[in-house]
């Protein structure tokens, strides 16, 4: 395997790995919502409140899984323009080709997922208003209360995802479409400005002046790394692998405030900032980009890490990432809780949570092995052909 394959493949590893973080933390959420709130009052396990508030909440912290996915955007996006030693014509193809297909390749399986989300109101699958009463959910998603009208779902499906911040009530996963969409165009257009500027590391300053306070901050960083790339100070064992131990530190920011535990320096030093500049950086948002950086910085310079994610496991992970990111969602909320509101009654609540999230993993695999296959693959071929017809 080339290098340059070798290096996707851990890269998509990594990507796997952090959709699989989401899948966990929501369905954290939905049954043991004290890991993620701190509130006593809805633990159903003994420990709930405090593995919130340590490193373990770095495998289901979904907001430092979204962070990692914007990182790699911003990193996968760039790293072919800074790698390689392009004329001007190749630059400019590569640029524009790149920015033609990323609506369709995006838009079209997001906006699948809202489809499987009006099928499934339409035959009454959805049973989450049947288990909050037991699992003390703070999720209140009555999807019978959606509007079912055409216009709103192929609305809901195309637009609103990408052009509308916000909620997004029929898939909430895809509040990170718009972020997926402008933060690429953030990258396009900022390559096609200054990529072959030298000085450009002033410019990289001043963006990140610009969007410190916003997700966009994690497409320029990750593209920060990509044209960093070929810097040798990084080669140290100690450096990186401290950078690894801070970045871990940094993702693992739990949702609940950060003063009184091991995070509380975090939020001390984000306050003085805050104070010192005039800026309103949230400490939890901030923490948890920097960290992807960290920990993106580590394993690009690791050949042990990106042997870990290359493995067979995290590659195919991988390779499902954004259809098991669309539509686990839904299948959560449909399969796994009409499955618990069956078992609840017979077996313990965490036995009956076990085995819910054990059973549902097999058919939640399989229905994104066949999205990945039919929709995602073929919004790729579609985005590319698309390429096709008009650079032609």
């Amino acid at each position: 395997m080339n290098k340059s394959k070798q290096k996707l493949v851990y890269l998509d590893g990594i990507r796997g790995a952090a959709a699989f973080t989401v899948v966990i933390s929501h369905y954290i959420q939905i049954f043991y919502p004290a890991a993620l709130n701190g509130n006593g009052e809805q633990a159903h396990f003994l420990w709930d409140i405090h593995y919130g508030k340590s490193p373990i909440n770095l495998f289901y912290n979904g907001q430092f899984a979204v962070c990692l996915f914007f990182v790699l955007s911003g990193y996968v996006l760039s790293y072919k323009m800074f790698e390689k030693e392009l004329d001007p014509p190749q630059f400019q193809k590569l640029l524009s080709s790149s920015a033609s297909r990323r609506y369709i390749r995006l838009a079209l399986p997001a906006a699948c997922s809202v489809l499987l989300v009006y099928i499934a109101i339409g035959i009454h699958a959805f049973y989450l208003q049947d288990i909050r009463m037991v699992t003390w959910t703070d999720m209140k998603k009555d999807y019978y209360a959606l509007d079912t009208n055409l216009y709103t779902i192929l609305k809901a499906a195309f637009f609103d995802p990408f052009f509308r911040f916000g909620s997004h009530p029929y898939n909430p996963v895809l509040w990170t479409m718009s972020y997926e969409l402008l933060g690429s165009f953030l990258i396009f257009g900022f390559i096609a400005l200054f990529g072959r500027i030298k000085s450009r590391w002033i410019l990289y300053l001043l963006a990140s002046l610009a969007f410190i306070q916003t997700y966009f901050i994690a497409f320029l960083w990750g593209m920060l790394l990509a044209d960093l790339l070929k810097s040798k100070w990084t080669q140290s064992r100690k450096v990186r692998f401290l950078i690894l131990l801070i970045g871990i530190y940094l993702g693992s920011a739990p949702y609940t405030s950060l003063l009184g535990t091991l995070y509380g320096p975090i939020e001390v030093c984000i306050v003085a900032v805050n104070g010192w500049l005039g800026l309103h950086l949230d400490p939890r948002m901030f923490a948890r980009i920097v960290g992807a950086v960290m920990i993106l910085f580590a394993l690009l310079r690791s050949h042990t890490l990106q042997s870990l994610f290359s493995a067979t496991p995290f590659a195919y992970l991988g390779k499902i990432s954004f259809s098991l990111y669309l539509i686990h969602f839904t299948f959560l909320n449909t399969f796994s809780a009409f499955l618990f509101s069956q078992l609840v009654p017979y077996l313990s609540y965490n036995l009956s949570y076990i085995v819910t999230f054990t059973v549902s993993m097999f058919p939640l695999f399989i229905l994104s092995h066949y999205y990945m296959k039919y929709v995602d693959q073929g919004a790729i071929r579609l985005a590319r052909r698309f390429d096709k017809a008009i650079s032609t």
